[in-house]
């Protein structure tokens, strides 16, 4: 049961990571941003083995009904014009009901801190850059039936590549992420959570001096996760579709509001997802 609501907390995880596409902050530019995501369902993507063919929408069983809120602050600094140091810190707010539990399976807390080190290569014709990430198992992580853990006891390692290019003189850009994590073994409970693979892909154009509008595409893939010292469990699949709208508060800060609509998925929660963000700069103004 705890595997399709795990999953939740790993997504929503990536999805906020820390920077701006390929392009890199001025050197001595502090960019920090303070997310807030919120996702209620009943349905999720049935996985192998279950009822219906995989990839199913489908209700929980027992009227179950999924519920995460999460709170992310994420810091980005200019060491040099060609470089970052990012850090995200997650905080967490999720429970499961359904009719077979007394009372929800609840946890709250921080979750697990990622950092990570960004350098872009190239400038012409496109910005290109290199990532490196890392998510350190800081958060609490407990192994109990029906519980979602705010932490999931392993370290994971990102690579990612990331391409972006500003299609002037129209006011529009492009930008394009494409990674795989590493995901080590959890010693705790004997479980290796499978190596991922994903991309995720942003349109922007600008429609007045102080509006904009943005289309992401999200995909993640996942290797079967192996349990109990070789059998293969789950496989973690999911696509989301996120209108964005962006709205420039003066020349530092920047509100975001936007939803994200899963389109197909296998082991995740499914349904939509309220995001909120405000983001600023200190230090000198970018290029």
């Amino acid at each position: 049961m705890i595997q399709y609501l795990r999953v939740g907390l790993i997504l929503l995880s990536a999805a906020a990571e820390v920077g701006a596409g390929a392009w890199t902050l001025p050197h001595g530019q502090l960019w920090s941003k303070l997310t807030y995501f919120q996702q209620r369902t009943e349905e999720w993507y049935v996985g192998q083995g279950r009822f219906g063919a995989s990839g199913t929408r489908a209700r929980y069983d027992f009227d179950g009904q999924y519920t995460s809120r999460a709170v992310f602050f994420e810091g980005l600094y200019g060491v040099t014009d060609r470089l970052d140091l990012g850090l995200q810190i997650p905080y967490f707010d999720q429970s499961f009901a359904n009719a077979a539990f007394p009372e929800p399976r609840t946890d709250t807390g921080l979750s697990d801190i990622r950092a990570l080190a960004k350098v872009r290569l190239l400038i012409k014709p496109l910005v290109f850059a290199l990532k490196a990430g890392v998510k350190v198992p800081t958060g609490d992580f407990k192994n109990e039936d029906g519980l979602i853990p705010v932490g999931e006891g392993q370290w994971d390692f990102d690579f990612v590549g990331q391409a972006g290019r500003s299609f002037g003189p129209r006011l529009l850009y492009g930008n394009i992420d494409l990674g795989y994590r590493v995901r080590t073994r959890n010693e705790q409970i004997d479980r290796d959570p499978g190596d991922e693979w994903f991309l995720n892909a942003e349109l922007g154009y600008q429609l007045g001096h102080q509006l904009m509008l943005l289309g992401k595409y999200e995909v993640l893939r996942s290797q079967p996760a192996v349990v109990f010292g070789g059998i293969e469990a789950e496989i973690k699949r999911i696509t989301y579709l996120t209108p964005t709208l962006l709205y420039a508060v003066g020349q530092r800060t920047t509100v975001e509001v936007a939803v994200r609509f899963s389109l197909n998925g296998r082991n995740f929660p499914a349904g939509r997802q309220l995001v909120l963000g405000l983001a600023t700069t200190l230090g000198k103004n970018g290029d």
